[in-house]
């Protein structure tokens, strides 16, 4: 007598005929590539070296990042130079006369960004360690705040960053006014350098749940991140965001001054471990769309998609 039902058998052979693939990948969305937080700056020890606050091999991966993807736009998210020696907190001898050496930096490193991607746009934007090249002329030397070239009305101001970093030299746009500053990939997509810090949980979170209807790349917390959320809408309809951080290119070994730093009595910085993660990130984007990743960088590497970026 057969069985009541048919005896599990192996799955039917299927022959499968060459798929057509593409040569290389189509880019059907426009690619933003987003870093945040190089603090690009020294101090100097005792014996003449200056010592970076940024980090060069996580600067490179960015860099490296850039040539080979070739994005559409590349956004520096806040806090591109530290400026410690124009900062309000306590000041280390050894922060003085580095500025010059931190702006050629900068401008070095922008100069590497043009080249891989001549035609991309480049933005910085504002973060709170920029704006004090501001805020310092305001408490210290009121009478040159807004001093331009003679007969340039319209550029900008001598003592400020994108005429030090010679932007328009290099075609970089710089959206200023932090914390205001804001560049948009699309209505949706926000890309700040932002004003929050959750030490013990989700800062990201923060944003998703203030503004819901709106995507957010931020800098700021020097960690990688991304959040999602879903609200409903005006007619019930699901709205989804997320809010997501590439991370920092600054050291994270306790060089960067901050709150849980320390120097010794020759001036060197201890060595700390600071809960930062260096990283980049990539967000594919149309009109009305918009996909975020984000890249840790490791010990000098970064990895995409099993591509290998390194500082080498």
């Amino acid at each position: 007598m057969d069985p009541a039902w048919p005896v599990i058998q192996r799955a039917e052979p299927v022959h499968v005929v060459g798929m057509n693939r593409p040569l290389k990948p189509i880019r059907a969305m426009k690619l933003a590539l987003k870093g945040a937080d190089t603090q690009i700056g020294y101090r100097q020890l005792a014996n003449g070296t200056l010592d970076p606050f940024h980090d060069d091999a996580a600067m490179k991966c960015f860099s490296q990042a850039a040539l080979e993807l070739q994005p559409d736009k590349i956004q520096i998210l806040g806090d591109f130079l530290d400026l410690a020696s124009q900062g309000r907190f306590a000041q280390e001898a050894a922060f003085a006369n580095t500025t010059q050496a931190a702006l050629n930096t900068g401008h070095e490193f922008l100069a590497e960004l043009r080249e891989a991607c001549p035609t991309a746009e480049i933005i910085i934007i504002e973060g709170n360690h920029d704006k004090r090249m501001q805020n310092f002329i305001e408490a210290n030397a009121l009478a040159a705040f807004g001093l331009k070239r003679a007969g340039l009305p319209e550029s900008w101001p001598v003592m400020s960053l994108p005429y030090l970093l010679r932007l328009d030299e290099l075609n970089i746009q710089y959206v200023d006014a932090y914390p205001a500053a804001t560049n948009w990939d699309n209505d949706m997509t926000r890309n700040i350098h932002g004003t929050k810090a959750n030490s013990k949980g989700s800062t990201m979170a923060q944003y998703v749940h203030e503004v819901p209807h709106l995507n957010t790349w931020a800098g700021h917390t020097h960690r990688t991140e991304i959040t999602y959320h879903s609200v409903i809408g005006p007619r019930g309809e699901r709205i989804e965001s997320y809010s997501a951080n590439p991370g920092c290119l600054c050291r994270v070994d306790g060089a960067v001054p901050s709150v849980k730093g320390a120097i010794s009595a020759d001036g060197t910085p201890a060595r700390i471990v600071e809960n930062w993660h260096q990283g980049f990130g990539l967000a594919y984007y149309n009109d009305t769309e918009s996909w975020p990743f984000v890249y840790r960088i490791r010990n000098r590497v970064a990895l995409i998609g099993g591509m290998e970026l390194s500082a080498a």
